[in-house]
């Protein structure tokens, strides 16, 4: 929405639009003499369209690799040449003795046939070129979750052994790892534990929330696998945590579940939400104000929004 008065945008409207959290866009007013906005006679802030454009440029930049204090100083144009530059760069052909990052355009359709190969190197090298040619968040939804799934299928059929589907979950743990590690621990919002219930052993789905909640400007905070109820609540406590997020595999049982989710809510702060998400949360009979279906990747979007528009209020 519009502002009354002088023209542009309220913080909350700029937040909203950039994927930058409020508190951010304060610090880096204070920090780096942009964003520089307007003051309205109350005091509050109102941003300018051009501005607006910079910003969400300076956010395709973070996504990229690059750290606010390289980029925030640049020019709208320059931002532009930046990043298209970077993305142009990780698309260009490899060298004779480089492996190919896509088969047929697809990059999945390359890590597959470097699993198939065995290729351990070219496996590697698909996985980190396309981190920067897609950036975080695409890079989670548009190869890393969509990989899992097909080599599953791929496993379940008997095209792909069990060791290709270990290599296949080591290398994407490896580079999302290295993209979490890339954003930096700014004041960020919602603050979200990531964990799963006793029994559930896997990490993989939470590693690719962590990186998507990060390139949202969010504040993952990974526990890991198999941890007691309890001790999740207690870990929200210790992180203030704006929301608890509880992966839920499509072989876990539902009934146990829903069970032990009914203990972590109960145990956790008043106004602290329970997100459930991956192939078997919609099975878990669980409704309560404060539990949220979190499924897909849109609904995450519209579970960080939720927070932040409750928060700014």
């Amino acid at each position: 929405m519009k502002e009354r008065g002088i023209g542009g945008s309220s913080i909350r409207v700029v937040s909203a639009r950039t994927g930058i959290p409020v508190d951010t866009l304060r610090v880096w007013e204070r920090r780096y003499g942009f964003p520089k906005p307007a003051r309205r006679a109350g005091g509050s802030r109102i941003y300018a369209e051009d501005d607006i454009t910079r910003l969400q440029l300076v956010a395709s930049a973070l996504e990229l690799g690059f750290r606010p204090g390289d980029v925030i100083a640049l020019s709208r144009k320059e931002l532009d040449e930046l990043v298209a530059a970077t993305r142009r760069d990780a698309r260009l052909s490899p060298g004779a003795d480089e492996p190919a990052l896509t088969v047929d355009g697809s990059p999945l359709e390359a890590v597959l046939d470097a699993l198939r190969r065995d290729d351990v190197v070219a496996l590697r090298s698909v996985l980190r070129g396309a981190a920067v040619t897609l950036g975080p968040r695409a890079f989670v939804t548009e190869l890393a979750h969509p990989l899992a799934v097909r080599v599953g299928e791929l496993w379940a059929s008997g095209d792909l052994d069990v060791r290709h589907e270990h290599l296949a979950s080591a290398s994407l743990t490896t580079q999302l790892r290295l993209l979490l590690g890339a954003f930096e621990d700014t004041e960020r919002t919602p603050v979200v534990v990531l964990t799963t219930l006793p029994g559930e052993p896997h990490t993989l789905g939470l590693e690719m929330v962590a990186v998507y909640l990060a390139a949202r400007a969010s504040a993952p905070r990974l526990l890991g696998a198999d941890t007691p109820p309890e001790q999740i609540a207690d870990a929200a406590r210790a992180f203030r945590a704006d929301a608890v997020g509880i992966h839920v595999s499509p072989v876990a049982d539902p009934a146990r579940t829903a069970e032990d989710a009914k203990r972590l809510l109960s145990a956790l702060p008043r106004e602290t939400e329970l997100w459930l998400g991956g192939g078997g949360a919609e099975r878990v009979a669980l409704r309560h104000r404060r539990v949220r279906q979190v499924a897909t990747w849109s609904a995450l979007d519209e579970a960080i929004a939720a927070v932040r528009e409750t928060r700014a209020a």
